[in-house]
């Protein structure tokens, strides 16, 4: 049932933008009238022709690319578009060759016509596909570039572990330990004054002069014999220099 309610309204033109852009190409094919149409439709008959070929297309194209998509699962994005522009042109030019007879009697319904026009349906297509997959690899690059620019500047010098968060840092000679969410540690020749300002605004405490934690890495505290524990959600246990408890306890974090 979700299936064909899906499907269903692949063929509804509900978003403004495309009803008004559908209208507004429909109006300026039937007055430029491409491939002759206005001559062998006049100017009124040609703006319908046109504005039904849209949605005809644009129906098409919605189901079918609901069907190749939940079909296509692991296929890439130039797989599954070229597929799709191979259904499409099947599809599509018997639908344009029967709307060009109704509109256009004296024609016939010749089938030879078929395969020419096809020919049409799918350079006009593959031009279409083409644009649309730069646009897609475009938008791809640009979501991962935002998404790369949201995170710290200390993920930079990291390798790998794209999706852990960094829960401490370390200070270990002329090193910068960083330990991750994921349980592993990478050493980083680097101040780890310089590793806390490329940390970009992650909220922080420093505990001591060799550690800083993030504020949400933070688990709960510890007391034992006069010294002081930060416990972390990743089991490990940061201590807290008498210098910096004033500035926890100004937190609320130490009570």
């Amino acid at each position: 049932m979700s299936s064909t309610i899906s499907v269903g309204r692949a063929f509804y033109l509900g978003s403004r933008p495309i009803k008004f852009g559908s209208v507004a190409t429909a109006v300026l094919l039937g007055y430029v009238g491409p491939f002759g149409s206005t001559d062998a439709f006049g100017q009124i008959l040609s703006t319908i022709f046109w504005a039904l070929v849209i949605v005809a297309s644009i129906g098409s194209v919605g189901a079918l690319r609901h069907l190749v998509t939940s079909r296509t699962t692991g296929w890439s994005d130039l797989q599954r578009e070229l597929l799709l522009l191979c259904i499409f042109i099947v599809v599509f030019t018997p639908q344009l060759h029967l709307l060009i007879w109704l509109f256009d009697r004296s024609r016939g319904l010749v089938l030879g016509e078929i395969a020419e026009l096809g020919a049409q349906v799918g350079v006009i297509s593959l031009w279409i596909a083409a644009m649309r997959y730069v646009l897609l690899v475009w938008r791809k690059e640009a979501a991962s570039e935002v998404e790369l620019s949201s995170q710290p500047r200390l993920f930079q010098r990291l390798e790998g572990n794209g999706d852990a968060e960094v829960l401490r840092l370390s200070a270990e000679d002329h090193y910068t330990v960083v330990s991750l969410s994921d349980g592993s540690t990478q050493r980083i020749l680097l101040r780890l004054s310089d590793g806390i300002a490329e940390m970009d605004g992650v909220e922080g405490y420093v505990t001591h002069r060799s550690h800083w934690v993030a504020a949400s890495a933070v688990a709960g505290t510890r007391r034992e014999k006069g010294r002081v524990f930060l416990s972390l959600t990743n089991g490990d246990e940061v201590p807290v220099s008498r210098g910096y408890q004033s500035a926890l306890e100004s937190t609320g974090l130490l009570t």
